[in-house]
């Protein structure tokens, strides 16, 4: 699976590049108008670049903050499944008459 997840990585950046030395040129340029700043004849590789790395970090961040979600959630479940396999094992210890002790009191299912 990390061989083909690799090679995917692989032509990704290759298909990237390729894509940005193609729109490359002396002639293209861009102004770029942020809030706090005016840029002016940028190339246009540049801001390609700029926007993948950015792009890529906030993926990033996303990924993060489901995998930390997910991760607790899955630790909650298997607490919550431990406890519930030791009660089915103290269950399945008890002798019959025992069980049915339990059942026959006022907080049992039976009458």
């Amino acid at each position: 699976m990390w061989v083909f997840r690799s090679i995917l990585i692989l032509i990704i950046i290759v298909i990237i590049i390729g894509f940005a030395v193609y729109n490359s040129g002396p002639s293209q340029t861009v102004d770029i108008d942020l809030i706090w700043a005016k840029r002016f004849a940028v190339p246009v590789i540049t801001v390609v670049f700029w926007s993948f790395i950015l792009g890529s970090l906030v993926s990033l961040l996303l990924f993060i903050s489901v995998y930390l979600k997910q991760s607790d959630q899955l630790r909650e479940a298997n607490k919550s499944i431990k406890g519930l396999i030791s009660e089915v094992t103290l269950l399945r210890n008890r002798p019959i008459e025992e069980a049915k002790d339990l059942l026959k009191k006022p907080g049992g299912t039976q009458e």
